[in-house]
């Protein structure tokens, strides 16, 4: 009895539930199909379906007021102190994609199907792909006259030169380097702007001194930084067109001129105070050049200014030279091949996983210059005789930087091992490549180090690991074995990710009474970071409405009159602060 009861009250509410359902589709049936012409929405009747939509959006914004969860949404902008967040864009100055220019190439014909044609195909196949770009081109069951019986060889014309370099080693003139940029980027007045640009920094070199500023700090570096802003817009613009791999100030006072390199290879120089009767008001002083076809991840201008050693990872070392006005291959590795074998850098090549990692100028004779590659390398080469004083292993793995003590004898290498060691290059004279050898001193840390550089004093060495740390080291150069603790350990936030250069903090290069340091930061809003290497504090997060994006790479102008210092980001963006 009670089982029967149970039964008909189911049946009752699932014919009601049934019923509930088809009168809602009906419901949604009138409203979302016209039953004639009209369109129906709250029960009233529109002549068109986009009446119908601008009515039920109408409603929508009405219901979200009513909610009270736009003003909730405008709530979760504001920090801290209660101040509104602004969205604020990404600086239009510098370089701009011009668009109505046209690609000087000639675009392939389009490709039409032999068999669709009813055509009988010629049997070509690539049999064999060779170094250089080279294919060899099989032809098999053809009854055209045009395949001829012997193996074919093909050069392709993108591969033409060595580690698809931009040319085979020879001098790059100022049109050769911006025609190099490409149509996308390239103006009509490109070549004319290169030119005064490069006119500029020529009549700037003998303005400095061999030995660099010698005026003295209005006062101390360390006060100038709470003076320092990134506010006006005129300290931003768009200098390369990829993200930024290396910065460089050139050591003039008189103008100041920032130089970035990019990870596809293009290098761009910005007179930061150009007016738009001095240069082409449509680049706002930025000038583009390609003398690499790989990423330039160091740039360095010898004390005078006149020249600016560049770095990439096609291979290659260039000197860009302002007397010459030109672009000179100081250096360039090359694989065992015999046809490389008169070239410096012969036999330095050692398969896809190379290439060149780091360079600076020795500063003990700036014709010398030191480099370290992918492979754990370190080579000295002398420019004035074009010869490798020694090409060593000093590492299993990528040394990511290399630094020279100011005694002259103390080089500081460090990169995916995790260690920074202490060498005395003395000790480097008639080693073979190959050579065991063992640092005075070492520092180990849990994950790898993007950097170690002295400071200009020599007291200090300063060191950035993806272990999330600053490490400040005094007089590293006159210990021993194992370096246990840092002085000073500083906790940074370091993990920048794929998308992002990696951090490496940057003393200020001439100062040499204070130990001044900036480094790029991953907090918001974006900021760049000074800290004073005697104690390890941080003077200032520098942020401002003009630094949008994270300043991976940053350097100081090395003036001890006025603090200037550099950040570029991964759009390709550089921010003065000063």
């Amino acid at each position: 009895m009670v089982t029967t009861r149970r039964r008909n009250a189911t049946s009752e509410v699932t014919a009601a539930k049934n019923t509930n359902i088809e009168d809602e589709l009906s419901e949604l049936a009138a409203e979302s199909s016209p039953t004639t012409s009209n369109f129906i929405f709250k029960g009233v009747s529109y002549n068109s379906y986009e009446e119908m939509v601008k009515a039920k959006r109408m409603f929508n914004n009405e219901m979200l007021k009513k909610s009270g969860l736009l003003e909730a949404s405008a709530s979760f902008r504001e920090n801290a102190s209660g101040v509104t967040m602004k969205k604020v864009q990404a600086s239009q100055r510098g370089l701009r994609v011009d668009r109505k220019r046209k690609d000087p190439t000639v675009p392939l014909s389009r490709r039409k199907s032999s068999r669709i044609a009813g055509v009988q195909a010629d049997g070509m196949y690539i049999e064999d792909e060779r170094s250089g770009g080279r294919i060899v081109i099989g032809a098999a069951g053809s009854s055209s006259a045009l395949i001829p019986s012997e193996k074919v060889y093909f050069d392709d014309e993108k591969d033409k030169f060595y580690n698809n370099r931009v040319n085979d080693g020879s001098d790059l003139t100022i049109q050769d380097a911006v025609e190099l940029v490409g149509h996308k980027w390239m103006k009509n007045t490109s070549v004319k702007n290169a030119e005064h640009c490069f006119e500029t920094l020529s009549k700037l070199r003998d303005e400095i001194s061999p030995t660099g500023s010698k005026e003295k700090a209005s006062c101390s570096l360390v006060n100038q930084v709470d003076r320092m802003s990134v506010d006006n817009e005129k300290c931003v613009a768009k200098v390369v067109p990829d993200r930024i791999h290396s910065v460089a100030f050139h050591p003039s006072e008189h103008k100041l001129i920032a130089v970035t390199g990019d990870k596809k290879g293009y290098l761009g120089f910005w007179e930061v105070d150009a007016l738009p009767t001095e240069n082409d008001s449509e680049t706002d002083g930025v000038t583009l050049f390609k003398p690499h076809a790989g990423a330039i991840n160091s740039l360095e201008w010898n004390k005078s200014g006149s020249k600016l050693l560049s770095l990439s990872y096609d291979g290659t070392v260039r000197l860009f030279d302002i007397n010459r006005q030109v672009f000179t291959e100081a250096f360039a590795a090359y694989d065992n091949s015999d046809e490389f074998k008169s070239k410096l850098g012969y036999g330095m090549d050692e398969g896809s996983k190379f290439y060149t990692q780091y360079a600076c100028y020795d500063h003990r004779n700036e014709e010398c210059i030191f480099l370290s590659t992918s492979l754990g390398g370190t080579g000295h080469i002398d420019l004035r005789v074009g010869k490798m004083t020694f090409d060593l292993s000093l590492s299993n793995k990528k040394i990511n930087s290399v630094s020279l003590h100011p005694n002259g004898h103390t080089l500081a290498t460090a990169g995916l091992d995790c260690e920074v060691n202490l060498w005395d290059i003395r000790k480097f004279t008639g080693l073979q490549s190959g050579s065991k050898l063992k640092p005075f001193t070492t520092q180990i840390s849990s994950r790898s180090i993007n950097s170690a550089f002295f400071s200009p004093s020599g007291k200090n060495l300063l060191t950035t690991t993806m272990a999330n740390t600053l490490d400040i080291i005094s007089d590293a150069h006159l210990q021993n074995g194992l370096i246990k603790n840092p002085n000073q350990r500083i906790k940074h936030h370091n993990q920048t990710g794929r998308w992002l250069s990696t951090f490496m903090a940057q003393w200020h290069p001439t100062a040499t009474n204070e130990e001044l340091f900036v480094v790029g930061s991953m907090s918001k809003p974006r900021r760049m970071e000074f800290f004073d290497g005697s104690t390890g504090e941080m003077i200032k997060g520098l942020d401002g409405e003009c630094l949008t994006a994270v300043a991976s790479r940053c350097c100081f102008h090395p003036s001890t009159r006025n603090l200037i210092a550099l950040g570029g980001n991964s759009s390709g963006r550089l921010t003065i602060a000063r």
